[in-house]
């Protein structure tokens, strides 16, 4: 295999997770992300014993260790704790889930790479003798391997599959998050909360989710989700079309429907307040979907540009499995480079597209039954 690192796009999960373990097996490595290295995640994912035990032995780390170090109550001896019934994850959860906070991950996951930090990706094109990379402050690199991992709005995909749609779902989010003092936490989030570090409730086909970012001794950060089904085209708080910079208008009528809610118990009743959701940053999320073909995937792989994670198979936030996916692709793809060089990673398409396939149809449907109108319900994730 060429003695060209391989230049991954995107220090996500995925991108670091292909990092280290590229690392682990000798194969040098670039990450060119587009933010700087201060802390940017910090919110909570939850991660399934399926995609980071194959992680441990990378990290070299035990189980209790490792989710010391990530959980997003670690800091206070905590690890992650979830109850495993669940409206966003039905079947899916089980006592070895746990909720991480995802800066804390991917600052364990970048241990040792070379991550070269606010170096944003122009375009990728063909050049005379090779793929070359463009980058934003005017660097032109060629490589033999460039690898996408930066995200579901991916500018390596979009250079050369400009024609593989984001399919937007018809269904409503918005999201925030709120700094809340101990005293408060633990006399009002911490009994409902019951030791979990997720918290559900259901009214009709809304769902309103509160859960943990992070545990210090004196205050809590913690986020909250509401969404239902979009209802018809003329809904004001469904805009599938919207620009990425319009995450931040929120309209007024999300903060009318909130103001509607009736009988929240606690602690949907303070987090779910008009009056203080309109002092704070509140995003519009849009739940998208995206699937780059099989046959696209193998010409590109000729060229010497490949994808995983969500930059090919992106789920929506509410009921996919992004961060798993991320993993499991992370380590998969490692694997094969190191075993089979670039040209096995048409093979390993071809063994990973019917699951990249089924999981996206099934967070899909997933999400659909999560809004399912079953009555008023309240469970933990």
């Amino acid at each position: 295999m060429t003695q060209q690192p391989v230049r991954i796009i995107g220090a996500g999960i995925g991108g670091l997770t292909l990092g280290r373990c590229l690392l682990k097996h000798g194969v040098p490595a670039v990450l060119y992300e587009r933010m700087p290295s201060t802390p940017r995640h910090g919110y909570g994912v939850t991660l399934h014993a399926s995609s980071y035990t194959p992680l441990l032995e990378i990290l070299g780390l035990d189980e209790w260790t490792f989710k010391r170090r990530v959980a997003v109550d670690g800091s206070l001896g905590g690890n992650g704790h979830i109850e495993p019934k669940s409206i966003v994850y039905p079947g899916r959860m089980d006592s070895t889930s746990f909720r991480a906070h995802r800066e804390k991950l991917e600052r364990l996951l970048r241990e040792g790479l070379d991550v070269q930090w606010e170096n944003a990706l122009e375009k990728v094109k063909e050049g005379s003798s090779g793929m070359e990379l463009h980058l934003q402050n005017g660097q032109k690199l060629e490589s033999a391997c460039i690898i996408g991992v930066d995200g579901p709005h991916s500018n390596t995909r979009k250079s050369l599959s400009p024609d593989t749609p984001l399919k937007v779902l018809p269904y409503v989010a918005f999201n925030g998050k709120r700094l809340v003092k101990r005293v408060l936490f633990d006399t009002v989030y911490a009994p409902a909360m019951e030791g979990s570090n997720v918290i559900e409730t259901k009214q009709g086909d809304a769902v309103l989710n509160v859960s943990i970012n992070d545990q210090q001794g004196g205050a809590v950060s913690v986020s909250w989700i509401y969404s239902r089904p979009a209802r018809g085209s003329t809904d004001p708080l469904h805009k599938p079309n919207r620009p990425v910079s319009g995450a931040t208008d929120i309209p007024e009528e999300f903060f009318d429907e909130i103001g509607a809610l009736q009988g929240l118990q606690q602690p949907f009743r303070d987090i779910f307040d008009a009056d203080k959701l309109r002092m704070e940053r509140v995003l519009h999320w849009l739940m998208r979907t995206v699937l780059v073909s099989q046959d696209e995937l193998r010409a590109l792989a000729r060229k010497g540009v490949f994808f995983m994670g969500d930059s090919v198979h992106a789920e929506p936030i509410l009921g996919g499995e992004g961060a798993g996916n991320a993993i499991a692709d992370g380590i998969g793809l490692a694997n094969c480079i190191s075993k089979f060089g670039l040209n096995g990673i048409p093979d390993w398409y071809d063994l990973r597209y019917a699951e990249w396939e089924g999981s996206v149809n099934q967070s899909e449907k997933a999400i659909s039954e999560i809004h399912g109108i079953h009555g008023s319900q309240r469970a933990t994730l």
